[in-house]
């Protein structure tokens, strides 16, 4: 498979390196009982919270009964997180940041996600 380098996209993600900020995290509860997409633009977020890169998420699965997709803007990296699962998941998130998470409408429990600034090994772990 050949190349095309005017096609290119390179994509700037600063992973393994410590924030100067020091560590930091961003809790997300998302409620996907009336829609199926959060789209979201953590520029503002980001800024506020001097939170210069997201390395690593957590994503809480235990209560789940259906898949959570996750896709990062820039990077195009898709994380599936299964149900019934915990686990940190090292991410290619180009900064400002902009993710969708995707799952099915009618979950009637809230999913806990929590973006974190610094590298954390990846790792998944059953909860049942």
């Amino acid at each position: 498979m050949l190349l095309d380098p005017r096609k290119l996209n390179v994509c700037v993600t600063p992973n393994q390196a410590i924030p100067d900020e020091g560590p930091k995290v961003i809790p997300l509860f998302l409620d996907f009982s009336t829609i199926d997409t959060w789209d979201l633009d953590l520029q503002m977020v980001q800024a506020l919270a001097k939170f210069a890169m997201i390395q690593t998420l957590f994503i809480d699965m235990d209560q789940q009964a259906n898949p959570l997709s996750v896709i990062f803007n820039g990077s195009g990296q898709k994380i599936v997180a299964k149900i019934n699962t915990q686990g940190y998941y090292n991410v290619l998130a180009p900064s400002p940041c902009k993710l969708s998470f995707v799952s099915t409408v009618g979950s009637n429990i809230v999913v806990p996600v929590y973006v974190l600034n610094v590298a954390i090994p990846g790792s998944v772990w059953p909860t049942v």
